[in-house]
């Protein structure tokens, strides 16, 4: 497990990835924290368009500076890790020295020719959940003179993967808001996010169901009589509504996060302008889009997978799915309201079922299993 700096560490990194979803300076940010975390020298996050070059979206930090990224194209034909990556089922996190022999690695051109070169060999990566037709991953280098990475640098890897994953879903959120047919798209896709749009004098034009089943959770979130979202958490609070100013000025917009009195991760606000020529708003001169992500949420359908997937009780699903999200066992007793021992019960349990010793091989079993046979468990809600 994490010892107590690599917790906040990591929490930090957290938040700057959400809030790079729309300030490309976070996501730096959030790069070099990585590296901290991992002990690497350079750290990538990108999304490919396969139908649309041009929207290919990739950052790096330390050694892959612009000039850097903008060579790989050239190696990128004979760079082997990609193929290796995409192969494995969404979420699972590969080092290079373990899908390459010594020997493979000393051959390998990409290796000699363009990693070589920056100091640089030992990888890992993964790749990031994303819609039909892109490719997202996420990966970390560590230089020639380092120690190949290892489980536990794996099981931290996946903790992140999940958010990862969402910052960039917020990221194409608010780069769709921009875009007529996207934004329609997304507003009507109730079920992934709760939409509440206002017009510049905060007078409500839009407010969808997931928003407001929200709200009546009363879990840190609600809504005013005129529509409006108000927070719980005043820090929050105050950083809303910096954001919805600055939105009414021009400004871009960001992500808030705000904590939730049931002691679950965070709620995920995107603040964005609305475009006033989107016909439904068409009314609206100027306007704000509120995008509510919950990064916690546990279906019981999820947990009911994992559940008859893992051939593990209920009560042990709910703990591995837990575990996926990033939840350390403590902040997961309590919040379940059940002591550690049964908490380790419940471990226990899981890894004698899938033949494991570490919460990272659990998790990985976990995520193969929800990847390769969980569409064939049709969701309930």
């Amino acid at each position: 497990m994490l010892m107590t700096s690599g917790g906040e560490l990591e929490s930090k990194i957290i938040d700057a990835l959400y809030r790079g979803a729309c300030e490309p300076a976070e996501l730096d940010r959030a790069l070099g924290l990585i590296l901290t975390l991992f002990d690497g020298c350079s750290a990538y996050v990108g999304e490919m368009d396969l139908a649309d070059p041009a929207g290919t979206f990739v950052i790096g930090a330390n050694k892959f500076s612009d000039e850097l990224l903008a060579r790989y194209p050239q190696f990128a034909p004979i760079d082997p890790f990609p193929a290796v990556v995409s192969r494995a089922p969404t979420g699972t996190v590969i080092s290079s020295s373990r899908a390459f022999s010594r020997v493979e690695r000393d051959r390998s051109p990409f290796v000699n020719e363009y990693l070589r070169p920056l100091e640089t060999e030992e990888t890992m990566a993964c790749a990031v959940a994303s819609p039909a037709g892109r490719s997202a991953q996420f990966g970390v280098h560590r230089a020639v003179h380092q120690s190949a990475f290892g489980d536990d640098d794996v099981f931290q890897m996946e903790r992140l993967v999940p958010h990862v994953t969402r910052a960039l879903q917020l990221r194409r959120l608010f780069n769709a808001s921009q875009e007529r047919g996207q934004l329609m798209t997304a507003l009507l896709d109730r079920g992934k996010a709760g939409i509440v749009a206002v017009r510049a004098d905060m007078s409500s034009l839009f407010v969808n169901k997931t928003a407001r089943d929200i709200a009546a959770g009363r879990d840190g979130i609600g809504l005013s009589r005129s529509g409006q979202i108000v927070m719980a958490d005043p820090h929050a609070s105050k950083r809303l509504a910096g954001l919805t100013a600055a939105v009414l000025s021009g400004g871009a917009g960001g992500i808030v996060r705000t904590s939730r009195p049931s002691g679950k991760l965070p709620y995920v606000v995107l603040v964005s302008p609305l475009p006033a020529e989107i016909d439904v708003f068409s009314s609206a001169r100027r306007g704000i889009l509120f995008a509510i992500h919950d990064p916690s949420r546990m279906t019981v359908s999820t947990n009911q997978k994992i559940s008859n997937l893992l051939h593990i009780s209920p009560s042990a699903a709910k703990l591995v799915h837990a575990i996926i999200e990033g939840e350390d066992l403590k902040h997961y007793a309590a919040r379940a309201g059940i002591s550690m021992n049964t908490v380790r019960f419940h471990l226990k349990t899981a890894f004698a079922r899938t033949g494991t010793r570490s919460q990272s091989g659990l998790v990985r079993n976990a995520l193969l299993a929800l990847n390769d046979l969980g569409p064939y468990f049709p969701d309930k809600n």
